[in-house]
């Protein structure tokens, strides 16, 4: 079955099996050498004069640059209970760059190179899958998914959001996220006899099992 598995970049989606299977969405989190260095400057000339400014600057790259992409979408809730209030609303995903990171950014800038580094190598082995999918025909839809990513890549996105977990869904929030699709891939697993059932099954235990960011079925 390993031998079935096959990495994809974003300028090769066309080469994915024209077959039944299951595949995975992900994405490599960037930081240009440009960022890298305009960051690890701003910090090293703020820090002796204010280093809540430096701090500041080590957030904001840390946030823009890396964790503002993985935000969760905000949950829809209610609360209620016998002979009381009904309260409903959205839960929005309560995130903190992790204080000791900050200081230790602030203390040696430098760190930020490493931190790249590992950062370029981390998916899929380290990384949560950004969607989770299936198809009779990987290679269709899989085209479809690229189109709709670069359809919304050139909109305005204020049109309502499509709903989560379709193949609309998925690409509105790529574009949302602006995430470069250069550093997107896709891992593909062709099932192979043409078993559609197969890959039902594969595809509903995968979701359950490994949380995709961007989409669950």
């Amino acid at each position: 079955m390993t031998e079935k598995i096959q990495k994809h970049l974003w300028a090769d989606l066309a080469s994915a099996p024209a077959s039944p299977g299951v595949y995975a969405w992900y994405y490599s989190p960037l930081i240009t050498d440009y960022d890298l260095d305009a960051a690890i400057f701003d910090i090293q000339t703020k820090r002796d004069e204010s280093r809540t400014e430096a701090e500041f600057s080590a957030k904001t790259l840390l946030e823009d640059r890396i964790f503002k992409q993985f935000r969760e979408e905000p949950y829809k809730a209610v609360v209620q209970g016998p002979l009381k209030p009904t309260y409903s609303g959205s839960l929005e995903h309560a995130f903190e760059v992790s204080p000791g990171l900050i200081s230790r950014v602030v203390d040696d800038p430098e760190r930020l190179r490493s931190l790249r580094d590992i950062l370029d190598l981390s998916a899929p082995m380290f990384a949560s899958p950004l969607y989770i999918g299936m198809s009779i025909n990987l290679r269709t839809r899989l085209s479809r998914h690229k189109s709709l990513i670069e359809k919304y890549r050139v909109s305005s996105l204020n049109e309502i959001p499509p709903k989560n977990g379709s193949d609309a869904g998925f690409a509105w929030q790529i574009a949302k996220r602006q995430m470069p699709p250069d550093r997107l891939f896709v891992f593909t697993c062709a099932i192979g006899n043409n078993d559609e059932d197969t890959a039902i099954d594969i595809e509903n235990v995968l979701n359950r099992l490994y949380y995709p960011i961007l989409g669950r079925n």
